[in-house]
């Protein structure tokens, strides 16, 4: 219980924040470039400070980013090969894409969430486990992988605006 007295009271407004944005997302929408791509990129941008913010200290940080970007990038290209999903769309008229509701991204945001959570107790608790090289390649590749899904998910959306 004295754990929690510590957290400060920002972390649990982010994570009703991301549950309130992962819930929007199961539903199906109509909705411009940016605000699909506003999303993803607030998100990647997120993961990546988090590396950032974590390895600065270290010798690890230039290993940390190479982990993150080559794990972002990696699973991004993988992934974002395939059709977009079922039942999306882009409307040429409107210039907005039909995204059909997915219970994907609020699972991502909690992984995220409880991923940022878990390091940064360990960081505050238990520094000797969290400081090494090992820590900074698998958790940078974490959020990399993280990012590369969300990131996927939009590619194969926006290439719906080019068959249009």
């Amino acid at each position: 219980m004295q754990i929690l007295q510590h957290i400060p009271v920002w972390v649990f407004f982010l994570l009703l924040g991301l549950i309130a944005l992962g819930l929007q997302q199961t539903r199906t929408r109509h909705i411009p470039k940016p605000r699909l791509l506003g999303i993803n990129i607030a998100l990647t941008v997120f993961t990546l400070v988090g590396v950032v913010q974590q390895w600065q200290p270290t010798p690890w940080l230039v290993l940390g980013l190479l982990s993150w970007a080559a794990s972002c990038t990696l699973v991004a290209w993988g992934l974002g090969q395939g059709a977009a999903p079922a039942g999306a769309s882009y409307n040429a008229e409107t210039r907005r894409f039909t995204v059909p509701g997915s219970w994907l991204p609020l699972a991502l945001f909690m992984a995220i969430f409880v991923c940022k959570f878990v390091v940064g107790m360990l960081t505050a608790t238990a520094p000797e486990h969290i400081h090494s090289l090992n820590a900074a390649i698998g958790i940078s590749a974490l959020y990399g992988f993280f990012s590369g899904v969300l990131n996927a998910r939009a590619w194969r959306l926006i290439r719906l605006q080019k068959t249009a």
